[in-house]
């Protein structure tokens, strides 16, 4: 009997045992979900629902004010035909193919200039992101004001070196606009990818740089074939951020150029904002929105893939 009462005993403890990992392991999982639940309530709410709306107002006559009717595909047929939707998403097109490399290059150039240390490194690095605190409207905004023809202050200091007349409409003239636009995109936005590439070039073992300077290398080929390669990962990160914040560019155009002149700098948001909200098409801005969402979402892709082959390789 003592024995039969001593197995059942040891029978519970052993059972008691087991049970107290899963109790534990099941409390964890609670309190990861309780942590977790804030920030998946607001992304339903802020992108689930958003997006489950969008795409049945993209299927809707749904005119700001007045009935709400079905309308089938019609929205997408509308968009299909519509040159002045593929030429915006053309121009968005051209101003991240010209705009990112000429960013990327100011970053990464920016980047080499204050990875190191020193009182006048950190004042050049802070001046560099300093433009990044700035919002975009303010920063165009503040462009527009010192490139006013006659009296702004960059037309006159460039009339006094013999540059220009000091009259030029950088921002109404079809010859200008573009290029003054890109210049204040990557003075605006460069620093964030400056930083991450510094951090980058930061990790670059001392140890692989003093090896190469004993090989003979020079500046140029040490840049290229050992600090480059090693920072191929922040590379495509910020590839990929700048290239999804140059197709849905919007800010600086609509400030400053209002999509002109003769709609020549029409970007694909500014214009399905117009459909939207000028015109009051609701249904139709939402068909174009999601069309400009599955665009960005084909790049994205293609683009991770490409960072994770780059991840692969760096393993190896």
């Amino acid at each position: 009997m003592t024995a039969v009462t001593s197995s059942a005993l040891a029978g519970v403890a052993d059972g008691a045992k087991r049970s107290r990992p899963r109790s534990a392991s099941r409390r964890r999982q609670t309190l990861a979900w309780v942590l977790v639940a804030p920030a998946l309530v607001l992304a339903v709410v802020f992108f689930v629902v958003p997006m489950v709306l969008l795409v049945g107002m993209s299927f809707s006559n749904w005119p700001l004010l007045g009935k709400v009717s079905v309308a089938g595909v019609a929205n997408y047929t509308q968009a299909f035909q519509d040159t002045a939707f593929w030429r915006s998403l053309g121009f968005s097109l051209l101003f991240t193919v010209v705009s990112v490399p000429l960013g990327m290059a100011a970053s990464y150039a920016a980047a080499t200039m204050v990875r190191g240390e020193g009182r006048l490194v950190s004042f050049v690095r802070t001046a560099f992101f300093m433009p990044v605190v700035i919002g975009f409207t303010a920063a165009a905004y503040m462009a527009n004001v010192l490139l006013v023809p006659g009296t702004g202050v960059i037309n006159v200091l460039l009339k006094s070196i013999g540059l220009t007349n000091g009259d030029t409409a950088w921002f109404t003239s079809p010859d200008t606009a573009f290029w003054a636009v890109i210049v204040l995109t990557v003075w605006k936005s460069m620093g964030v990818a400056m930083i991450l590439l510094m951090a980058g070039m930061q990790a670059v073992p001392t140890e692989v740089i003093e090896a190469a300077k004993i090989d003979g290398a020079g500046w140029w080929r040490r840049e290229g074939s050992v600090v480059f390669p090693l920072v191929r990962r922040q590379f495509a990160l910020c590839m990929l951020l700048a290239v999804s914040g140059s197709i849905l560019v919007f800010d600086q155009f609509y400030v400053l150029t209002k999509g002109g002149p003769s709609g020549s700098t029409t970007t694909t948001v500014m214009y399905t904002y117009q459909q939207s909200f000028v015109r009051y098409d609701l249904g139709y801005g939402a068909a174009l929105s999601m069309i400009l969402t599955v665009i960005i979402l084909v790049i994205a892709i293609v683009q991770l893939r490409a960072l994770r082959s780059t991840g692969q390789e760096d393993e190896r």
